[in-house]
């Protein structure tokens, strides 16, 4: 895990400096060791933070045993050690690292070693002979790389800060902020919420001529590889209980010490019994949860979580105060929309981890998302149900009533009001209020959300969405910045690309059994967790977001926000009518907080980054990770 930059094109004697300096800023990414080199077309740099193979022979940039190739990769290739078995025939290798098998894989195969890495990744590989590179972004975005365009060159990075310190300069994409006011679309293109600033997007990669400038395409498709398959539940369950553990078992390979981030749900609960499936669990993983106490305390389902496989289990509180504290460094490591309370108190949770001696982390997302977990995922395939006509919606409609508390009748109008909206949260809620535009911004600004590939099934769709554009890219930025910020490597081993292609392969209804949501990895991890947490209903994301939002000293910190001078000028909002929804918001009017979330968002972006100088004004959430005077 690492941080990577880079200029590809024509060298001028500044590029080392500024390379330099792109390295300087992203020294939180790679806190053991940074270097700059200077090859025929290009000047990269490096960042690293050691994780396998610890010695200096893993140093990056990393040139190739032929002399030609130089690659600058940020991630980890949980199959290194299988790919290295096979490409040892032709090749005699001298490190331990996982960087070294995939360069010598993209000499092997080129562009195909692609199909064969299992892992998170972004990488630049560059041909020192024609000055021609190679850039790629593994399948669901979990590592980031940021591109622009200098006149004949290409500046890339791990970080947007990094651009800016290359001399970037800081504006406003206003449509891509458009597309998050009016459609909560962010994180979901190639577009950023920086002007000039583009990313691959997940799953593409681009080839760099000197001549021709740069050339992007997909190469990998989720909706490609839906499959659908005719297992029973049986052979579904015994197929998904197969794969993640093995993912499970892959994601434990490191040379230093991991730990788990650990939340009150099922999720997390079906890390710790993979972990324990694969024979990857001992008294030296660590756990950490963070709990907002109160009626929103979950440290009770932590602690049954950990103690059911005899691990220790630290529960951090996190506070209102601290909620306020975080917000401008938050935004300066995100360099866009904050994910809300729960993304702000895993800072919490990465701190200790950091200060614990931990330098990975896992965590359990993408269940949700691949097994379709949500609450209007099950609206949708419900609402879809019920107007097919099908002989057992009823049965259908009780179950899930059941399952999420509710009555018949509600659950019936749930899931047809979901078969009529575009765009809602995960609760079923709309979270945004166009209204409260100013209608010149609307008109000038209006995105639409990007398309999705189809499967031919409308479920399936939105978890391709989910996973590969809308959701999980979004929060892959959210939790690598706040990993990275504290230097710590976070592993997602249920983004293990076989698991998502076999979830998304079996029949809806397996998502759905007895009313409950995933309920295919619940069979799956019959007998290897705890029962009252396998068969429980999905709670609610427990965190007091807008409760905290209406109370001080958050509310007084809003007041200040939508009041200020800076806030009316953006040229954003009808701020009159924002302060007549603040007011009503305040009464408890609105279940979704996500709208004032965005106020906050819009104007701390631009002071962090418009108002002020983000290199030179410097607010990391790890100080320590800076302070360090660095040449590389």
């Amino acid at each position: 895990m690492c941080g990577i930059a880079g200029i590809l094109g024509r060298t001028e004697p500044a590029d080392h400096a500024r390379v330099a300096a792109m390295n300087a800023i992203q020294r939180h990414r790679g806190p053991d060791a940074g270097q700059v080199v200077v090859v025929p077309g290009a000047v990269l740099g490096h960042r690293r933070l050691s994780i396998i193979d610890l010695s200096d022979a893993g140093l990056q940039p990393m040139r190739g045993t032929d002399g030609r190739h130089v690659i600058v990769f940020n991630g980890e290739i949980y199959n290194y050690r299988e790919l290295r078995a096979e490409l040892a025939g032709d090749h005699h290798f001298v490190t331990g690292s996982d960087t070294e098998v995939l360069l010598e894989a993209w000499r092997r195969w080129g562009e195909g070693c692609l199909e064969r890495l299992n892992g998170m990744f972004a990488f630049c590989v560059v041909d020192t002979v024609t000055g021609h590179a190679f850039l790629a972004r593994d399948r669901f975005g979990q590592k980031p790389l940021f591109l622009h365009r200098d006149g004949g060159r290409l500046l890339f990075a791990s970080e947007v800060k990094a651009l800016l310190a290359a001399g970037v300069r800081a504006a406003p994409d206003l449509d891509v902020w458009s597309r998050y006011l009016v459609n909560a679309s962010y994180d979901d293109d190639e577009g950023t919420f920086f002007a000039g600033v583009s990313q691959l997007v997940p799953g593409e990669c681009a080839a760099w001529d000197p001549e021709r400038g740069l050339t992007r395409r997909r190469w990998y498709r989720l909706a490609e590889r839906v499959v659908p398959r005719t297992l029973s539940v049986a052979e579904a369950a015994a197929e998904v209980r197969d794969i993640i553990v093995d993912a499970a078992r892959l994601h434990m390979r490191a040379d230093v010490p991991v730990a788990v981030s650990l939340s009150g749900g099922l999720d997390s609960s079906a890390l710790l019994a993979c972990l324990d499936l694969a024979g990857e669990l001992s008294p030296k993983v660590a756990c950490f949860s963070v709990d907002f106490g109160g009626d929103f305390s979950e440290a009770r389902w932590f602690k049954a979580a950990a103690a059911h496989h005899d691990l220790s289990s630290t529960v951090l509180e996190y506070d209102n105060a601290s909620f306020l504290a975080h917000m401008r460094p938050m935004m300066w490591q995100l360099e866009g929309p904050i994910g809300g309370l729960m993304n702000s108190a895993l800072a919490l949770v990465m701190a200790q981890a950091h200060y614990g001696g931990f330098k990975v982390i896992q965590d359990g997302t993408g269940l949700d998302e691949a097994f379709a977990g949500y609450r209007n995922h099950h609206n949708l395939w419900l609402g879809r149900l019920i107007a097919s006509g099908a002989a057992g919606a009823d049965r259908a409609v009780a179950e899930y009533a059941a399952n999420w508390g509710t009555t018949p009748d509600k659950a019936r109008q749930a899931a047809l009001a979901e078969l009529a909206r575009p765009v809602t949260a995960i609760d079923g809620t709309v979270p945004t209020r166009p209204d409260l535009m100013r209608p010149e911004f609307l008109a000038r600004h209006a995105g639409e959300r990007p398309g999705v590939d189809s499967t031919g099934d409308a479920l399936k769709d939105q978890l391709v969405d989910y996973l590969q554009v809308r959701k999980v890219p979004r929060n892959t930025r959210f939790k690598d910045r706040l990993s990275m910020a504290y230097g710590l490597e976070l592993r997602l081993p249920f983004l293990d690309h076989r698991l998502i292609e076999l979830a998304l392969s079996l029949p809806s209804e397996h998502y759905f059994l007895h009313g409950r949501s995933k309920s295919i990895l619940r069979e799956a991890l019959a007998g290897a967790m705890d029962d009252a947490v396998r068969i429980a209903p999905k709670r609610s994301i427990q965190a007091p977001q807008g409760l905290w939002l209406r109370s001080e000293p958050m509310a007084g910190y809003v007041e200040s926000l939508i009041s200020s001078s800076s806030f009316a000028d953006r040229g954003l909002f009808q701020v009159d009518k924002v302060k007549a929804a603040w007011a009503e918001f305040k009464t408890g009017k609105f279940d979704n907080s996500f709208f004032v979330w965005q106020w906050i968002n819009v104007e701390e972006w631009f002071r962090t980054f418009v108002d002020a100088d983000a290199v030179t004004t410097q607010v990391p959430l790890c100080p320590e990770l800076h302070a360090v005077p660095t040449q590389g």
